[in-house]
């Protein structure tokens, strides 16, 4: 009887594993993370939009390839790439040398100082002006992003606590709720939290994260898929596609 249920549980896991392996050689699997705007968000349909949807799809259409989108929490995106259960990612993610240990990088495709900038957002009642008034305040971010790297290596030194949580929206509603203190994102994600909520202040952490700038796309080790993604990059910045959705989707300006 044990015999019999472990061949079961074998055959299912194997028949799970099967069903999630992409065997269409036209069609990849897409990881993203929504709530993360503008980059990748979920409109009143239920649809994702914003810039990384958009140039994701211009590339399908130059490589002539169908895409299925996953949309996941941030912290799981190089996890399940390196466990090969997708093929691509595209997510403001920033190329930093540990990823690309685990995953292979594209061309930079969006690589902006003022726009990547790092900001301290937090109660306007609240004054913060400098490092040091983080102390014995709780600041979070997002799990697995570079700006959680970033305050890790700070609150030791300025007496912090860091919180970190799977979206973003998570800690906008703590510090509503004065569990939280404060949240950093880079500056465009910055400044689409903030038209969304009018009684945050920001602040500019300038704190060098020793991380090259710009945000570019993931893939599995080796992946055959690598050089044509750069081919298609290259064709769209050349056509000017690539900066009309620059246009379309970030404002020029950053938080202030």
């Amino acid at each position: 009887m044990k015999k019999g249920l472990l061949v079961t549980l074998v055959l299912l896991v194997v028949l799970t594993l099967t069903a999630c392996q992409n065997n269409d050689e036209n069609t990849l699997i897409v990881l993203t993370s929504s709530g993360y705007e503008p980059y990748e968000m979920v409109d009143e349909n239920g649809q994702l939009i914003g810039f990384d949807i958009d140039l994701m799809h211009a590339i399908a259409d130059y490589l002539e390839i169908e895409i299925v989108w996953q949309d996941v929490d941030f912290d799981g995106i190089i996890a399940s790439l390196q466990m090969k259960q997708a093929d691509v990612a595209i997510a403001g993610i920033t190329p930093t040398e540990a990823r690309a240990q685990i995953v292979d990088f594209s061309a930079i495709y969006y690589n902006s100082e003022a726009g990547l900038q790092n900001y301290l957002l937090f109660d306007s009642a609240q004054g913060i002006a400098a490092l040091e008034d983080l102390e014995g305040l709780v600041i979070g971010a997002q799990l697995g992003t570079i700006q959680a790297e970033l305050l890790q290596s700070l609150s030791e030194t300025y007496g912090f606590t860091v919180d970190l949580r799977s979206t973003n929206a998570q800690i906008v509603e703590e510090i509503k709720s004065n569990r939280i203190d404060g949240l950093v994102v880079e500056s465009l994600v910055a400044n689409a939290i903030m038209a969304q909520n009018s009684f945050l202040a920001s602040w500019l952490v300038d704190v060098d994260l020793g991380h090259m700038y710009g945000n570019a796309i993931a893939f599995t080790k080796d992946s055959p898929w690598l050089e044509p993604f750069n081919e298609a990059l290259a064709a769209l910045e050349a056509d000017g596609t690539l900066a009309a959705l620059v246009t379309k989707w970030f404002e020029p300006d950053v938080a202030e």
